[in-house]
């Protein structure tokens, strides 16, 4: 496992490996990350739980084997500086391919549910002002409404 991992990223990672891989419960996956790292048990539970803003049935849920890509997700959210190495990790662990290393998803992916709606949003209102630019310029538009378009253009280049 990756080294440079933040300690409580790399406790949570070796915890889900042992819970998908050993098929052990998140109790013995806890004392045997903490076994090994020379922590204390609850310095590991805190890795997995409060500092990534779950609870433990929380994290009982994202060890199911149908739920490792919404935990995959939720730690890239956490820990956006990693993405490709979480993603990696998940990858190996579920045996599946890597993702290209081109992949143009991967920004969106690390995005919160209300970053997202905020990015579609200005997608949208990219289109509309591109649309709004294109239709006033049309010879069979009314100088009138070509204005009006022109103004709701300018407001939202300015949104």
């Amino acid at each position: 496992m990756d080294t440079t991992f933040p300690t409580g990223l790399r406790h949570v990672l070796e915890v889900y490996r042992h819970a998908r891989v050993s098929h052990r419960s998140r109790v013995n996956a806890i004392k045997e990350v903490s076994r090994s790292r020379r922590v204390d048990p609850q310095t590991v539970t805190s890795a997995c739980t409060r500092s990534l803003g779950i609870n433990t049935d929380e994290l009982d849920d994202f060890l199911l084997p149908g739920n490792a890509k919404a935990f995959c997700q939720h730690l890239v959210r956490r820990f956006p500086p990693y993405q490709k190495e979480i993603e990696r990790f998940f990858s190996q662990i579920e045996g599946k391919q890597d993702e290209p290393d081109d992949d143009q998803l991967a920004f969106v992916r690390a995005l919160f549910p209300d970053e997202k709606k905020d990015l579609i949003r200005l997608l949208l209102l990219h289109d509309v002002r591109t649309q709004l630019s294109r239709w006033s310029e049309r010879d069979d538009i009314p100088d009138e409404i070509k204005s009006e378009m022109l103004e709701m253009t300018k407001r939202i280049g300015m949104a």
